[in-house]
């Protein structure tokens, strides 16, 4: 994992150690906004992960970067994969998030923040890309798209090419 100076974990000045490509992603549970469980292990063995660490999904970027992940998303199942979005908050903001916003894949409720910390997405930030991480069957981080800023980084398309590279590696 890469280091990186953050004020979220363990005080001022202290490494947290960011998941990079090649390693496992940490098997983390969630709450999905209906009050169930997921872990990011329910998935391996089955299918690729495309997470997409949104804050708390309420910029404009965050939200414009999800509604293009929406317009995708039966792309991203055609690539055996499934999108999961993570989000700061409480279950009850998660649920209203994908409904409002009609979100066709699973929106996960991040409430204490440890997720983001964790996947080093920014807490506080207030116009960012999410930080996505596309992930193999087997759990390995394939690819991390980071940006600080909302200009151009990424875009959905660019997570959907590493999806298929991953298949085109493992086709199983």
């Amino acid at each position: 994992m890469s280091d990186r100076k953050s004020n979220s974990n363990g005080g001022p000045g202290q490494s947290v150690r960011l998941p990079v490509p090649g390693e496992i992603m940490p098997d983390i549970a969630l709450i999905t906004g209906g009050g169930g469980r997921v872990r990011f292990s329910d998935y391996r063995g089955r299918r690729n992960l495309v997470l997409i660490f949104a804050g708390k999904g309420e910029s404009d970027a965050a939200r414009q970067f999800l509604g293009r992940f929406s317009e995708m998303y039966s792309e991203f199942v055609g690539e055996e994969a499934e999108v999961l979005t993570i989000v700061q908050g409480a279950r009850d903001r998660v649920k209203d998030l994908g409904r409002i916003h009609r979100l066709p894949f699973p929106v996960l409720a991040d409430e204490d923040c440890r997720v983001h910390s964790v996947a080093g997405a920014p807490e506080t930030a207030q116009d960012y890309l999410p930080v996505v991480y596309v992930i193999d069957r087997y759990g390995e981080i394939r690819k991390v798209f980071r940006a600080e800023q909302s200009e151009g980084a990424y875009t959905p398309q660019d997570v959907l090419d590493w999806v298929r590279f991953v298949n085109l590696e493992c086709p199983e």
